[in-house]
């Protein structure tokens, strides 16, 4: 079930919840991320938050400030933490599955001890690379499994400028409740209840942008360059030739982006034929690439 709701609060996070925002720059961060925090606090939870860019520790602590007007007395009093990425995921320079779901679970545990009701704990992801990816996903994947029997309601920030179609499937299926901003409005989806239509439609919005953008990034290329060489071959000069050779490297790249393009529209209208997200919307593995399943036309020979 789809729900709307106010993009300056949330609706209340119950124990065991286990959700991901795909966001598009801080201030959509900020939107959800500061009511989040209220939310636990307000249920007398330990809030724990990962800071990293485009909200670094000293940005959030500052959003947070605005709306909680005794931070600095809950800071010291330890109800709120505000850790660096290299605090906690990436402690000693490298991430760890292993060590970030044992902090993860410790950190719930000593909310308790502590007299807290539990942790609310939230972290952003922009550090991710392909390195750490399918690490970060197995962590993911232990989270979700585990976090019902918690007293832990976690929120975990995604940009959706790092995120092509693949890692949105990959994350949105490790989450219980996606939060995204669709429609000029802030929409919190179930995965439990509707995890295939929104993991297609989003696939294919973002294959149908990566289209446009492809065929608009050629153009503006190749126009030029056909300029270039009708210079070239117009003014025959000692410099030509280097024009000619030069035209013809980024020819080469073009073709790429042409082959790219050809790759989307196949991707897109393999989905759309076979409707893939609905029948395996777990299936997807290797951050930034879609493999080619059995029956899927060769691209390149189809460009």
């Amino acid at each position: 079930m789809t729900e709307s709701y106010c993009p300056t609060d949330l609706p209340e996070i119950s124990w065991g919840t286990h959700a991901c925002l795909f966001y598009q720059n801080q201030h959509e961060i900020v939107k959800t991320l500061v009511p989040y925090v209220q939310s636990g606090l307000d249920q007398d939870a330990y809030c724990l938050c990962i800071a990293t860019e485009p909200l670094p520790v000293d940005s959030l602590r500052k959003a947070l400030a605005r709306r909680i007007k005794d931070l600095d007395r809950r800071l010291r009093r330890g109800e709120i933490e505000i850790l660096d990425i290299h605090d906690w995921y990436l402690r000693g320079g490298k991430f760890s599955c292993s060590t970030a779901l044992e902090n993860y679970l410790q950190k719930g545990l000593d909310a308790q001890e502590r007299g807290y009701e539990g942790m609310f704990i939230t972290g952003i992801l922009s550090w991710l690379t392909e390195a750490e990816w399918d690490a970060f996903m197995n962590y993911e994947t232990s989270v979700n499994r585990t976090i019902g029997d918690c007293r832990i309601a976690a929120l975990c920030d995604y940009s959706l400028e790092t995120c092509g179609p693949c890692e949105l499937l990959e994350v949105a299926s490790r989450h219980q409740v996606v939060i995204i901003r669709r429609d000029d409005g802030w929409q919190q989806i179930s995965m439990q209840d509707e995890p295939a239509s929104f993991i297609e439609q989003s696939v294919i919005d973002q294959l149908e942008t990566n289209i446009g953008q492809f065929a608009t990034l050629a153009d503006r290329i190749r126009h030029p360059l056909q300029m270039l060489m009708a210079i070239a071959d117009l003014h025959e000069s000692e410099h030509s030739e280097t024009i000619r050779k030069q035209v013809q490297s980024i020819n080469a790249v073009v073709r790429q982006l042409d082959a790219g393009w050809a790759d989307t529209r196949v991707v897109r209208e393999y989905l759309l034929n076979h409707d893939l997200a609905r029948s395996h919307p777990g299936s997807v593995r290797g951050a930034g690439s879609c493999l080619h399943p059995s029956g899927y036309p060769d691209s390149h020979q189809n460009s």
